[in-house]
């Protein structure tokens, strides 16, 4: 099937990129499978407001332009989703956006608002700085993520545990938004974390 792709006609290797990942929601599925490979119900689950047609859409132009590749299991109908190469190099523009979108675009979730635990825990990372290494393990709504530091880069895993973390965070995801904006400690359960970066995060997120 051939691409409807709008271009702008002119040369410029902005206008060839967002030719590529300009679409609505292009760039929202790349940030989601930058956390590991999804399947489809995953990211329809993280993507709030987007329906199955256009899902299925985005991910077929998607593949199309080299940007993720789709794994099928023989014998199964489950399909995983995952970022090649190229895919993977729009990491540093998604931080980008969301760094922009913390100085100029800032708000807390509205009530009633979808609010996805790995998309919480990005606004959590949003603009750290690294500092020492550092193993942050959180289960939200039953669910496994890892954000960890090297000391050059913060990283976000989702469906991944780690063997003795600096700090673990047990919580539902709306507990955590109440903890990390309002300072509200009902329903979360924090263990270690030395020196307090983890609470100091909040403190500076619930300003």
């Amino acid at each position: 099937m051939t691409r409807n792709v709008r271009t702008y006609e002119h040369f410029c290797l902005t206008a060839r990129a967002l030719e590529r990942v300009g679409d609505r929601w292009s760039l929202l599925v790349v940030r989601d499978l930058l956390s590991g490979p999804k399947r489809f119900t995953d990211l329809m689950e993280r993507l709030g407001g987007i329906t199955p047609k256009t899902l299925t859409v985005r991910l077929r132009e998607l593949e199309e332009s080299g940007i993720l590749a789709a794994e099928r299991e023989r014998g199964r109908r489950e399909v995983w989703y995952h970022l090649t190469e190229a895919g993977s190099e729009l990491g540093s523009i998604v931080d980008a956006l969301g760094g922009w979108g913390l100085r100029h675009a800032w708000r807390f979730p509205l009530p009633g608002e979808p609010l996805h635990a790995e998309h919480l825990l990005r606004a959590v990372l949003q603009g750290m700085e690294p500092g020492e290494p550092a193993r942050w393990q959180f289960r939200l709504d039953g669910e496994d993520y890892l954000v960890e530091s090297d000391g050059e880069r913060w990283t976000l895993a989702a469906r991944t545990t780690a063997r003795d973390p600096d700090v673990t965070v047990t919580a539902a995801t709306g507990a955590l938004a109440a903890f990390l904006f309002a300072g509200v400690e009902d329903g979360i359960e924090v263990a270690g974390d030395p020196g307090g970066r983890f609470r100091a995060r909040a403190t500076e997120l619930a300003r």
